[in-house]
């Protein structure tokens, strides 16, 4: 028990750990984007402060989403192209002596969420262009939806050919044109993953819309009717068809397309689906106008979507922090009780599971045939004598010679010969059989209900405290900056810069002095161990020898300067003081005129 709980406590340290790197991965992504969005408020001519400062609106300008598509091109390939060429230079203490200092590995994390950040406002803004081709709610709804089922399809027929002829995609390394061109789609398919989703949630919103048309505020028991169905339907789809990931790992990449498990354009079109509904149970919580989360923040302070208040920005700063903290513990609790991390979601996949269960199937079925056969001919040996002869890799391949032997021998006894077989088998069948014991030993296991849950709540729970970061970051610009952005684009640029460079280096440096990763540990203490050896090192040699070298010479040379330069000017100040109490001391003993 006591081992248990030890085991609990080191679990929840981790978990805090590696939240808190998520989310100021998640606030450092928010920042750039916000620096992207300047560029498109400032070219498209939007009021920023109106807008949000988010760049998702465009109404009825086709030239606004035109430069929105195009904005999202350029920061995916800049970010990808960051990611993947620093990616193994740039967190390593020998080659970057400043990422001794800076946690650089949640910058490379966050070059893969900015474009992600990028798509999901290009997304909203593509999706109201869409819809104000009507002003009818209900014909909204109707548009909203067929949108939605578009880019379901065309992002599920794309990742499907992704799939099916580039093997590794989840593989973030790579050298050459090729490594980046994989590094490259597997961002774009994770962001067709967050466009997907948040169209099916705009879809959602439309419904709401549709529902009281030609209204502004909605009755507050109609949209937590419409959100908790959103949640129920949600929580069934995942249920019934989850967990389905839309990039696998590699080993299950392999699984599913090489041993052709589940490689269809199904598998693609259920992930996506899947994937839609673990982000509508998020923003459902999240959501800046209907979440869950929001309505707790008003019922404590009513003026929470003011951008430019300080109790507000207060109010949800606590809730977070709130949220961080039971998201870590509840998080913490399911990886000890159920196994299930991070990368659960990408390693375990339903359709695989149901194709390994058919194939258990087939099999107990083809052995109770060969059983009522035996039982038919009514001899233990005929059956053993059938499974020895068709089982051995010699008699994989049938040989014709040896059946006419065979055929010949029997005829000369005689006597009466079982003729069992255990199903029509060819070449293609024993080849077939030897791949489907591969396929069953490459599963990752059975998935439980209880298992599908665990991992629906540790994906939730993780994006939940994403948002809520995320949306923290935008209110403290809007409250540092936010008057000062709409007096001059040129102000608004500049503080832009000016607050995603403040809060990188806050954030990474906070990251590497308080929660670094396990790999930046084993850095640090390599590091101290070498410094310990070339200590020990320098002190064993003689003396005379070591002052001969250059390095200490110079080194000397600085440290007696330096000391020199702190004994001159403790003398100077100490100078000052005995001349400060003298002056006293003469006004005091003045008499009194």
């Amino acid at each position: 028990m006591a081992g248990g709980k030890k085991e609990l406590r080191r679990l929840a340290r981790q978990t805090m750990v590696a939240y808190v790197r998520m989310a100021c991965t998640v606030v450092i992504a928010v920042v750039v984007r916000l620096c992207f969005d300047c560029g498109g408020l400032i070219l498209t001519g939007q009021d920023a402060t109106a807008a949000g400062f988010w760049f998702a609106h465009c109404k009825k300008d086709g030239k606004c989403v035109l430069s929105g598509i195009a904005l999202f091109c350029v920061s995916l390939a800049s970010c990808s192209l960051f990611a993947w060429s620093c990616q193994d230079w740039v967190t390593d203490p020998k080659a970057n002596p400043c990422a001794r200092k800076f946690s650089f590995a949640i910058i490379i994390e966050a070059a893969s969420w900015i474009p992600i950040s990028v798509a999901v406002g290009k997304t909203n803004a593509l999706v109201e262009w869409f819809m104000d081709i009507s002003d009818d709610d209900l014909f909204q709804a109707f548009l909203s939806s067929c949108l939605a089922l578009l880019l379901t399809l065309s992002c599920a027929l794309l990742t499907h050919v992704a799939m099916k002829y580039c093997r590794g995609v989840a593989d973030r390394k790579g050298a050459g044109l090729a490594g980046f061109l994989r590094f490259f789609l597997l961002a774009t398919i994770t962001c067709l993953g967050w466009a997907v989703a948040w169209s099916n949630w705009e879809l959602v919103l439309s419904v709401i819309d549709a529902l009281e048309p030609g209204q502004s505020s909605h009755c507050s028991l109609v949209v937590r009717a419409v959100i908790a169905l959103c949640i129920v339907l949600s929580a069934c789809f995942y249920l019934r068809f989850g967990p389905e990931p839309i990039i696998p790992d590699p080993q299950l990449q392999h699984l599913c397309y090489s041993h052709g498990y589940s490689s269809s354009l199904r598998r693609s079109l259920v992930s996506y689906v899947v994937y839609s509904c673990v982000i509508c149970m998020v923003m459902a919580c999240c959501d800046p106008t209907y979440g869950m989360l929001i309505s707790l923040a008003t019922t404590v302070y009513a003026s929470t979507s003011s951008l430019f208040d300080v109790q507000a920005l207060l109010v949800l700063c606590s809730v977070a922090c709130v949220v961080t903290l039971v998201g870590a513990l509840c998080s913490a609790a399911i990886t000890w009780i159920f196994e299930v991390d991070a990368a659960s979601s990408m390693r375990l996949s339903r359709s695989v599971n149901n194709a390994c269960n058919r194939m258990v199937v087939r099999r107990r079925s083809r052995f109770e045939a060969m059983l009522s056969e035996v039982q038919k001919a009514g001899s233990d040996a005929c059956f053993l004598e059938a499974s020895e002869s068709q089982d051995s890799p010699e008699r994989l391949i049938p040989n014709d010679e040896e059946e006419v032997e065979d055929e010949q021998a029997e005829e000369l006894s005689g006597s009466a010969r079982c003729t069992y077989s255990r199903l029509p088998f060819s070449d293609e069948d024993a080849f077939s059989e030897v791949d489907s014991e591969r396929q069953l030993q490459l599963n990752p296991g059975a998935i439980s209900n209880a298992l599908c849950v665990s991992v629906l709540l540790y994906d939730v729970l993780g994006f939940v405290v994403c948002f809520q970061w995320g949306m923290l970051a935008v209110r403290g610009y809007s409250l540092l900056f936010g008057q000062l952005a709409g007096k001059h684009w040129c102000l608004y640029a500049l503080s832009c810069i000016f607050y995603a460079l403040v809060v990188t280096m806050t954030l990474t440096r906070v990251c590497m002095a308080f929660f670094p990763s396990s790999e930046e540990l084993s850095q640090a203490e390599a590091g101290s161990d070498a410094v310990k050896d070339l200590s020990q090192e320098l002190r064993s040699e003689e003396p005379g020898e070591f002052i001969d070298r250059p390095a200490y010479r110079r080194w000397w040379r600085r440290k007696n300067m330096f000391s020199g330069w702190l004994d001159l000017l403790s003398r100077r100040r100490q100078a000052e003081r005995d001349l400060a109490c003298q002056e006293l001391c003469e006004t005091l003993n003045q008499p009194d005129s």
